[in-house]
Parts: structure tokens; C-alpha cells; sequence
């Protein structure tokens, strides 16, 4: 069976495809280090460094940028309110924390990691083609990209104009400069002492979409094969980078796969900052072994939503101690077909981990019975350690290898 995978863009799993052949160009949206990162930024970061350990055991070349946000309303705020704290203090400080929590959960090195404020020549370069092509206009310095100017516009979401204009919508400031209510800066005016940089429109800063669409390109091309992010960034962060992407470059599609991650909740309400209702990976690994809390958020399928409960993690323990025993028994032997077949098969169909580790847990079963063919620990360990789990010998900052 060929790779299939789900995309947003027309809500189907197809074959799994690239523009170069043999190369992955696959970017993921990083965090805005505000503030403390938490438990569903680790299950957003962790399943697709999953995604992409697979695509490199499949043979491709994967290219992945994950970048950080470090300017935008809310880095401006929290700067305010410590007083004019520097906003590279405050990036740097969070950016760290999370970057640890990565490390011990094995979560492989982005091959780059870019940060906004290196690539304003960039975005001011894209904002300057949007103008020139006729899908942007200049306020008062203010650049707001033209809607109206991209019949494809909502396609992301399947919603017409009229029903996205009735959606929750962050980037929707300053009304009243704007021809069209869905219009969205692209570059903006900020207010005395904020930060800016100089451009052909005035002192600002970027808006927040087009960070993203012009480090894309800056670090993968015009055309991308996966951009990854959570569900609750296709409107309308993903849908304006679209419209960025191939109104400035002139390419369609910008990018072959949408890979969303679903939301994990806290007792069925949506884990989130401003609502405060935090669970923090790293407090959860000062009871459980990073490994462990790996096996739990790769127990769900990479589009559902997840539902955390306290005790989650020790409803896991029997398959995780299991696992980890079988593996251990793998010897010299080379791995069973028959078990790593039957968890690359769940892999090959929409990258149904939840389903993979079934499989290696009915293997580990055997093994531990004492009724296993030979090999069969062996596959048990190959197809966790291509899983990501350090104690399976997988490659990655917590067996101390920092490369990409």
C-alpha cells in the first residue's frame, strides 16, 4: 500500500505525493513564546515529529522548518506589562522551556528554526509583490491584503465569503481603513515606543500571517509539500497564507498537504492560555518518564481531539512497562516482517499511530507469553524506535544526537 494521507484542502486522503521527488518540504507552525508553552503544544510538536520520522524511514529527504513567533500583539503586551521587558528576553526565556520538553521527549531538531524578526526583508518583499500584483492596498501605512482579489478564498475551510465573515476572526483590526470586512493587514502601523522597523510604507511591524507564508518560502520554496499546525489555525491564519503564497508567487497549490492536529482538552474544555487551565508536559514528566508521556499522546490519531483527565497517563502504564519489556528482548534477530508489516500498514493508511502501536502491543504480548516467532521483539523495537521512543534506541536529543 502507498503512503495515504488526510488534507484539509478538499478534506480527503489521497496518495502521498511531492513536488521534488525523494524531498519532503514540510513546515509546521511554531509557538508565540508569550508565555509558557503546555501540554497540547507537546502533542501538536510530538505528532509530527512522528509524521516525519516516518516520511524518513519511507526514504524521503525531509526538510522541516518550524518557526516562532516572536512579534505580534500578544509579545508586545506581556513586554508592557513586566515593565518593557526586551521581547527577545521573554522569547528566548519561554522558547527554552519549551525546547527542553521537546528535547525530552525525543522530539528531533527542526532543520530550521527561524524567527520572525530575522526575516523582515522577507515579508516586506512579499507584502511589496501583493501590492504590486494587485491583491493589496496601503492605508495610511497601513497594508491590508484584498480578499475580493482571490476568488479561491475559503476553500481551506469550505466556506463561502459570507459564512467565514461569521466566523471568530483575530485578525480582523482597524475596520475602518479596510475595503472588505474579511480583509487582513499585512503590515501595520504600531503605537509610540512599540517595536518597528523601517519600510516602504512607514515604521511597523508585520501582521501575523504572512511571517509564516514569507519564512516558507524563504526556507522551502514557493511550493511545499505539508504544512502542519493545529486545527484552530485553518481560519484564519491558513487560509490567508493560501491567499499570500499564490497571489504573490503565482503557484498553485502552495502547498499539496493541510495536516491539522486536533485540540487537546482539559476535561472537555479546550486547553488554552487565557483560559488558564494548563497542563504542563513538564510537570507530567517529574512523574512520568518522557517515553511514557510520548506513548500517551501518540495514542491518538493526529486529527482527533483529545481529552485529558487526571490519570490518564497511569491507564497507559501495563502497555508502556509491556513495550518497553518486549523490546528489550530483541537480541540480534532481524525483525519480523509479518508485525513491522502489520504497523506500516496501519502507517500507510492516513497514519493511523494509535493503530501501529495496537499492533506492536499485540506482538509485545506474545513476546512476553513466551509464544512470539523469532523477530518478533526485534520488530517490536524497530517499529517503536521508528516511532520516536528513546528507549527503543530512536534517534533524538534525549539519546543525545541535537542534529535535525
Amino acid at each position: 500500500m502507498p503512503f495515504r494521507l488526510f488534507t484539509s484542502l478538499g478534506n480527503e486522503v489521497r496518495e502521498f505525493r511531492t513536488v521534488s521527488p525523494g524531498e519532503v518540504r514540510m513546515y509546521v507552525c511554531g509557538v508565540t513564546p508569550y508565555d509558557v508553552t503546555h501540554l497540547g503544544h507537546a502533542f501538536s510538536y510530538v505528532q509530527f515529529d512522528t509524521l516525519r520520522r516516518y516520511l524518513s524511514w519511507l526514504g524521503y529527504r525531509v526538510r522541516y522548518v518550524q518557526n516562532v513567533t516572536d512579534i505580534d500583539d500578544d509579545m508586545i503586551m506581556v513586554s508592557r506589562r513586566q515593565g518593557g521587558r526586551p521581547i527577545a528576553e521573554i522569547r528566548d526565556e519561554n522558547d527554552a522551556i519549551l525546547r527542553a520538553d521537546l528535547d525530552r521527549l525525543n522530539v528531533l531538531r527542526p532543520t530550521v528554526y527561524p524567527y520572525a524578526t530575522d526575516h523582515i526583508p522577507e515579508i516586506i518583499e512579499t507584502t511589496a509583490r501583493l501590492i504590486e500584483r494587485g491583491h493589496a492596498y496601503v492605508v495610511d501605512g497601513d497594508v491590508f491584503f484584498d480578499v475580493a482579489s482571490f476568488p479561491r478564498y475559503g476553500r481551506l475551510n469550505g466556506l463561502t465569503l459570507e459564512e467565514l465573515g461569521k466566523r471568530e476572526n483575530p485578525e480582523s483590526k482597524r475596520a475602518h481603513k479596510k475595503r472588505g470586512h474579511l480583509d487582513f493587514l499585512l503590515w501595520q502601523q504600531v503605537d509610540p515606543g512599540d517595536p518597528a522597523w523601517e519600510s516602504p510604507w512607514g515604521p511597523g511591524r508585520p501582521g501575523w500571517s504572512i511571517e509564516c507564508t514569507a519564512m516558507a518560502v524563504k526556507h522551502l520554496g514557493t511550493q511545499i509539500d505539508i504544512h502542519g499546525g493545529g486545527s484552530d489555525l485553518k481560519y484564519p491564519h491558513h487560509e490567508n497564507e493560501i491567499a499570500q503564497a499564490e497571489c504573490a508567487y503565482g503557484v498553485e497549490p502552495f502547498c499539496g498537504w493541510w495536516v491539522h492536529n486536533g485540540m487537546l482538552q482539559l476535561e472537555g474544555v479546550k486547553m488554552s492560555k487565557s483560559l488558564g487551565n494548563l497542563v504542563l508536559a513538564r510537570d507530567l514528566m517529574r512523574r512520568y518518564e518522557p517515553d511514557h508521556l510520548r506513548l500517551y499522546l501518540l495514542s491518538h490519531h493526529l486529527r482527533a481531539d483529545a481529552n485529558y483527565v487526571p490519570g490518564a497517563l497511569d491507564e497507559l502504564a501495563e502497555r508502556y512497562e509491556r513495550l518497553k519489556a518486549a523490546s528489550r528482548r530483541a537480541g540480534e534477530a532481524e525483525p519480523d516482517r509479518g508485525v513491522l508489516g502489520a504497523m506500516t500498514e496501519r502507517l500507510d493508511d492516513d497514519f493511523d499511530v494509535p493503530g501501529a502501536l495496537e499492533a506492536a502491543d499485540r506482538a509485545a504480548l506474545r513476546v512476553l507469553a513466551g509464544a512470539a516467532g523469532a523477530g518478533e521483539a526485534a520488530a517490536v523495537r524497530a517499529g517503536l524506535q521508528l516511532l520516536g521512543f528513546a528507549f527503543a534506541g530512536a534517534r533524538g536529543p534525549a539519546n543525545g544526537d541535537l542534529t535535525p
